[in-house]
């Protein structure tokens, strides 16, 4: 018999034709677990990178921050010199009272009307008197309204004045 013919196969169970039973492989319960391999850890080393909107938001934010600083600066020192300019001007008003109220006493019309007659002065009589009417329109004064600035002469002119102001600050 050729020797191919003596095992025989009936799947994967292979048996012996001359056995006339089929013997199954055997296979181990569980299989063996493969050897684990310990990779090499690789170390990540970070560089340090800065992004360049980073340093320009940043750069903006530190600008915005010295504008909002030097702005609560000027006013409170605009603050400070209004109620300064308040309390002056309750000083001069008082002092106008009072210097209107010397003035209303030291009046005296009779003296005043005898000291004329000395010089020579007397009462207009009605041919003499002359009355000038003057029209409501010629006393009228129209102000012109201020011109309107575009946006970037108004950030100019913001830009401008806390510049200066800090340098009449540190100055």
């Amino acid at each position: 018999m050729p020797k191919y013919e003596e095992y025989r196969s009936n799947g994967s169970a292979a048996y012996d034709i001359h056995a006339n039973t089929a013997r199954p492989v055997e296979r181990p319960e569980r299989l063996p677990d493969a050897p684990q391999r310990t990779k090499p850890v690789r170390r990540v080393k970070t560089k340090l990178a800065i992004a360049p909107f980073t340093v320009l938001g940043t750069a903006i934010a530190v600008v915005m921050l010295f504008l909002v600083v030097f702005s609560y600066v000027r006013l409170y020192e605009a603050q400070s010199e209004v109620s300064d300019l308040k309390d002056q001007q309750t000083e001069l008003a008082t002092q106008e009272q009072r210097l209107r109220s010397q003035y209303e006493n030291s009046l005296d019309l009779p003296a005043i009307e005898a000291r004329a007659k000395e010089l020579g002065m007397r009462q207009p009589l009605a041919s003499q008197i002359v009355y000038v009417e003057v029209a409501a329109g010629d006393t009228v004064q129209i102000a012109a309204a201020p011109e309107e600035r575009n946006l970037i002469e108004q950030i100019y002119d913001a830009f401008h004045g806390v510049i200066s102001d800090v340098v009449e600050y540190f100055s």
